[in-house]
């Protein structure tokens, strides 16, 4: 709007301006025909006329004063229209009318006083200036007159003597400056129009302006609110993102919970997904163990052997211990290794540690590390704390599943597997050695006069032959071997890749280690015997059936020979 205000006023101060130099160059005009007339005056009568010199001096100072009066007039009103400034206009055409009246060549410059009333025509249009070329006219030609009148009576020649003449001249002059008025006034309306149209734009681009300014506000309103919301949607989407990997790390540990059931196994992949996910230099898993729970390194990244046994000797510091007795997760971004002896030499300089815990009770603690200072956050840690959560369900689940297969698989009293799982593994074994063409062997054996024992020691003592002897034959058996209590006091060894004769001396072997045990409940210590029978697919039998039933035959033929001693099943004919 302050610039609209100074669009508005600038015409008007230009007008000042203009006026201010008109009438200087006026004062100068004026006194140039001072000047010409006094010179004119003088050389024509050859003396000079100081009537005519004095009033032309008068009517020059009151020009000048009547100029000066008009400026301040027009500064101060801020209008070119006000009442005040016509009636000074009015007396500067008169006073110009007057002082080219009084001169002595006066029909050669009536122009210079039609000068004001141009002017006025340019800033007030023709209409406006018709009352000033009347009074203008009408007093040019009486002042004219009257002038010649005075003058011809002081005997002074004069240029023209007839007055009618001289008024004929007077109004040719005015009618012709008339027409100039009227196209200057057309200009004058012209511009005035001009000016109206602009003042009108101005008023409505003023008001397109404010518009402009308010839309401009409410674009930056919606602009900052669209920041604000993207940002907005930015953390969102931060926190979906982490949320998301979040949510597929667990995904990833339930599907392996639901189905990997060996503890090593489980823990290798939990590990993988947790360098995966949180970006670490190593990560450790640590389970406790026995009645004190001293930590025991589980899995780990670490390659080094060197590396490893430092981390597995001094895993159960001082410093971890608020892990593993009061449950609570720590985190270190500036590692001192004089604090965490188990990064000694490892150039760890922020570490995690996070409890595992099932039921109130931990089970050990899940520890990463990072070879930079500042490597972890409070976000870092919570997710850690959230896989260990799931870590520690799915050790529960691991120990459970075990102790579940145990009870399913295994006898309870020897720790051998129960005779339900034998028969299945005879099955599965038997049709691979049918389809890859290898020997199965089988031994079945059962201790000598065990019912004496039982009846003479009481069978305490008889669950301990039982659980020592079995003990023993474990130590001596391959991995692939499957040794199980058939029932009672009998047991049956399946042998995977062993021939008649292998199966006989490895029966053999175990008669006479059994044999050497020497079994003792600190209060009665005695010795057994065990006699065995053996058999193998496809030399002695032809089927699973068949080489359970002839190597129980070879069983009982050892019982029926003495016992303590081993037997083998009839070769078959081809």
């Amino acid at each position: 709007m302050e610039a609209y205000d100074n669009d508005v006023h600038r015409p008007y101060s230009n007008y000042l301006k203009h006026a201010k130099n008109i009438t200087k160059y006026g004062w100068l005009i004026f006194l140039c025909l001072f000047v010409e007339d006094l010179f004119v005056r003088g050389y024509f009568t050859k003396q000079p006329v100081f009537d005519i010199v004095l009033l032309q001096g008068i009517l020059c100072f009151i020009s000048v004063c009547a100029s000066i009066i008009k400026a301040q007039e027009l500064k101060r009103n801020l209008e070119e229209n006000s009442r005040s400034a016509d009636v000074l206009k009015s007396i500067e055409v008169v006073l110009t009318v007057c002082m080219i009246g009084t001169m002595y060549h006066s029909v050669f410059f009536y122009f210079v006083a039609l000068l004001p009333i141009t002017f006025i025509s340019l800033t007030k249009g023709f209409k406006k200036t018709i009352p000033f070329i009347i009074v203008s006219w009408v007093l040019q030609i009486a002042f004219q007159y009257s002038v010649f009148l005075w003058l011809g009576n002081i005997n002074v020649a004069s240029m023209l003597d007839k007055g009618v003449y001289y008024a004929i001249i007077i109004t040719i002059q005015y009618i012709i400056f008339s027409l100039f008025c009227y196209i200057w006034g057309g200009v004058y309306e012209e511009y005035v129009r001009s000016e109206e149209e602009n003042n009108i734009l101005i008023d409505r681009l003023g008001d397109k302006y404010v518009q402009l300014e308010q839309a401009k506000k409410e674009i930056q309103a919606q602009y900052d609110k669209i920041i604000e919301s993207n940002t907005q949607l930015e953390e969102a989407n931060k926190k979906l993102t982490a949320s998301l990997a979040e949510f597929y790390t667990l995904q990833q540990i339930s599907q392996a919970i639901t189905s990997i059931f060996d503890m090593n196994e489980l823990l290798k992949f939990v590990n993988d997904v947790i360098i995966g996910v949180m970006g670490v230099y190593h990560s450790t898993i640590a389970l406790c163990y026995g009645p004190q729970n001293r930590l025991k390194v589980q899995v780990s990244s670490i390659f080094d052997k060197k590396d490893l046994a430092i981390v597995s000797d001094y895993i159960n510091c001082e410093t971890l211990k608020p892990s593993t007795e009061e449950g609570r997760s720590m985190i270190d971004n500036n590692v001192n290794p004089e604090d965490y002896p188990f990064t000694k030499g490892r150039n760890i300089k922020s570490m995690i540690c996070v409890p595992l815990i099932a039921k109130g009770k931990t089970l050990g603690i899940v520890l990463i590390e990072h070879s930079i200072e500042n490597a972890f956050n409070d976000e870092n840690m919570r997710l850690l704390e959230v896989i260990a959560q799931q870590i520690s369900i799915a050790i529960e689940n691991a120990r459970l599943y075990q102790q579940m297969h145990d009870l399913a698989t295994l006898d309870g009293l020897t720790g051998a597997y129960n005779r339900l799982f034998f028969n299945d593994k005879l099955q599965e074994e038997f049709k691979k050695a049918q389809e890859k063409g290898y020997d199965l062997s089988c031994i079945i054996f059962d201790i000598d006069h065990f019912k004496k024992f039982n009846d003479t020691y009481g069978h305490l003592f008889g669950d301990l032959v039982l659980k020592t002897m079995s003990a023993h034959i474990m130590k001596t058996l391959r991995k692939e071997d499957i040794f199980a209590r058939y029932g009672g006091e009998e047991f049956v060894i399946l042998l995977p890749y062993t021939s008649l004769e292998q199966a006989k001396e490895k029966a053999e072997d175990l008669r006479i280690g059994v044999s050497q045990l020497s079994i003792t409940d600190r209060v009665v210590s005695a010795s057994v015997t065990i006699s065995v029978g053996v058999s193998t697919f496809p030399v002695t039998a032809r089927s699973a059936h068949e080489l359970i039933s002839t190597a129980d035959n070879a069983l009982y033929e050892a019982k029926n020979a003495g016992r303590n001693r081993v037997r083998t099943a009839q070769k078959r004919e081809n």
